[in-house]
């Protein structure tokens, strides 16, 4: 890309939705979804891919993303109706797209 064209593409969050397997940053993660700035796109799964494209949220840390929500501390509560299947983090990272 040329240097000047550069200037001319819109800087642009992309969300990327981790879940680990508990609240520390460095712990596995277990689940991702990527939402880019593009109108149309979908967020799937691809059958085809294996793997995630972090290890960790702590990695992807170290890849540049921000993150913007923590999970919630308390997690699952013994008896409880409602489950937790991962804590789930959100991070963002700004990125120059083409209009």
């Amino acid at each position: 890309m040329r240097a000047d064209a550069a200037k001319y593409m819109a800087l642009k969050q992309r969300l990327l939705y981790l879940s680990g397997q508990s609240t520390d940053p460095r712990s596995p993660a277990i689940s991702q979804a990527l939402h880019e700035p593009v109108r149309g796109s979908i967020v799937e799964i691809d059958p085809t891919k294996t793997g995630l494209d972090y290890d960790s949220v702590y990695e992807a840390i170290c890849d540049g993303w921000r993150v913007v929500h923590f999970p919630d501390q308390r997690g699952s509560l013994e008896g409880s109706e409602v489950e937790v299947f991962g804590y789930q983090f959100v991070l963002e990272k700004m990125e120059q797209f083409d209009d």
